[in-house]
């Protein structure tokens, strides 16, 4: 079978949730014998390859887009996107499209060789949403503007996800944003667990002893860890506000925030201005190489997130490290930490409730400790990456299916 892959974003092009799916699925479907091809756009000041092949049966096509996010940038995308589809299709005759974000798909999509091709949609979080809280963070601030851009998106979206035979999502929480917000019947929607790199992020050889040495952090105290990108919707104003609050938290623990963003300078300005530099780090940016050393050396993996937490990956790369993790109750955080360990959700997304979780860790340690294998093990059983592979394989087999009879 030959797939053709349409996608803003790709690991290790990028770093985010989104781009790993797309690579995951497009590596496992890979080692299942497909051929798959993945355009996907690069930014022009980087150095990556316009053509590269990852395997026997994966290829990477790239398109250059200006870096800065602009008018520009977006009708380089539809513009590029759709002559590297057009010369793609000159020579491979594909049977099925794949999209994984509306940008990506507009222009191939409208390619008239394309036309009576079967699509299947991945569907991660609403294009509109997204969109206004990169802008504002708090929708009650959105300006006119940013609120006609984002109903156009919201039009565009559900025009490309009407053309789909089938729309798929990672979460049931997704599932019903989909539905409230496009109103297509469930029918067409088909729910496939996300999956994890499982031989990346895996349990310490060594022992988190000695992970935490080689990372410089105290043995003594209760090790938290967070990775995010450093914007309001990731709820790190409020995590830091459980420290401000609680001398415990202050005394008896540890905070490392992983990533950057825009919100990186006021955050540790807040940490500066209420003297939390010795209780609240932040390792900046961590490169996927040392990434599952912090997941290994923390005791407890938080993910304090007020909005948008459309599958959560990283809850996934902390459990196959052995590590807990505690999440406020916010899209699909429930979902994955309920049948493990439903007392790890936080009751709320405010720093009190934050602290209160926090406090309860360091309190009473044994109703908070988890074996690492039990952890490693809930993962494997149900977010691998051949889990993931033989789910899309079955649902495509069925669509290609109908569409012969």
């Amino acid at each position: 079978m030959k797939i053709l892959m349409l996608t803003d974003v790709f690991f290790p092009d990028t770093i985010g949730g989104a781009g790993r799916m797309a690579y995951y699925l497009s590596l496992g479907l890979s080692e299942k014998g497909h051929e798959i091809h993945v355009i996907t756009r690069a930014k022009n000041t980087s150095n990556l390859p316009a053509f590269q092949k990852l395997n026997a049966s994966l290829f990477i096509h790239r398109f250059f887009v200006p870096a800065a996010e602009s008018f520009s940038m977006v009708f380089s995308e539809l513009i590029h996107s759709r002559i590297l589809a057009a010369q793609l299709s000159r020579t491979i005759e594909f049977d099925l499209i794949c999209t994984h974000q509306t940008l990506a798909a507009l222009g191939p999509v409208s390619f008239k060789n394309f036309a009576a091709k079967p699509i299947l949609h991945w569907y991660y979080s609403p294009w509109h949403e997204e969109y206004s809280i990169k802008k504002y963070g708090d929708q009650n601030k959105i300006n006119l503007k940013t609120r006609l851009i984002a109903f156009i998106l919201r039009r565009l979206e559900k025009r490309h996800i009407r053309k789909a035979r089938k729309i798929i999502v990672l979460s049931q929480y997704t599932k019903k944003q989909l539905t409230d917000i496009h109103r297509f019947s469930e029918e067409k929607i088909h729910f496939i667990p996300g999956c994890v790199d499982l031989n990346h992020f895996r349990l310490p050889v060594a022992g988190k002893k000695i992970i935490k040495n080689r990372l410089g952090v105290p043995l003594h105290k209760t090790i938290f860890f967070t990775v995010r990108n450093l914007v309001p919707r990731m709820g790190l104003e409020n995590l830091i506000q459980s420290f401000i609050e609680s001398e415990v938290l202050r005394r008896e623990s540890l905070l490392l925030i992983g990533g950057k963003g825009f919100l990186e300078t006021p955050l540790k300005a807040t940490v500066a201005k209420h003297r939390l530099q010795e209780c609240i780090q932040f390792p900046g940016y961590i490169s996927e190489e040392r990434l599952p050393q912090f997941y290994q050396a923390a005791d407890f993996f938080i993910l304090p997130t007020k909005k948008l937490e459309g599958f959560g990956l990283v809850i996934l790369e902390a459990l196959a490290c052995g590590t807990p993790v505690l999440g406020t109750p916010v899209g699909a955080i429930l979902e994955l930490l309920k049948p493990l360990a439903a007392h790890f959700i936080i009751e709320g997304t405010e720093g009190y409730c934050i602290r209160k979780k926090m406090e309860e860790v360091i309190s009473q340690p044994e109703k908070y400790r988890l074996d690492p294998q039990t952890c490693r093990t809930y993962v494997q059983n149900r977010y691998s990456r051949v889990h993931m592979a033989d789910a899309f394989e079955r649902l495509v087999w069925q669509v290609l299916n109908r569409v012969a009879q």
